[in-house]
């Protein structure tokens, strides 16, 4: 399974929002968690293209303090850069990113050491 993260701007209609997505795919499915506004989201989707530059529909629903906000996005990635857009029921939004630095492997724990 191949696991990536991104820091993530979301232009919404209330001014850019910093987050973070995490992208785990699988074959063609993809899964993950999108952080925007101090939430945490689920997401599921499918890679439309595979390649140099692959392209992802997933779909979820924002937390917000005042509910959700079901939503759509299409995105590419090229070179590690993320670009695409978010849509909702209030219109569609920008959505952009590049890729984090890989967090550090957590060293596994052995029956001596405990």
């Amino acid at each position: 399974m191949k696991k990536i993260s991104y820091a993530i701007v979301l232009q919404s209609q209330l001014g850019p929002r910093a987050g973070t997505l995490l992208l785990q795919e699988e074959d063609h499915v993809v899964s993950g968690e999108l952080c925007l506004l101090g939430r945490h989201s689920r997401f599921t989707g499918s890679v439309l293209e595979k390649g140099t530059n692959p392209k992802y529909l997933i779909s979820g629903a924002l937390r917000t303090r005042t509910g959700r906000e079901d939503y759509d996005a299409i995105f590419t990635v090229c070179q590690g850069r993320l670009s695409g857009g978010l849509v909702t029921r209030h219109g569609c939004w920008d959505l952009t990113g590049i890729q984090a630095a890989a967090p550090a492997e957590k060293p596994e724990r052995t029956a001596a050491a405990t």
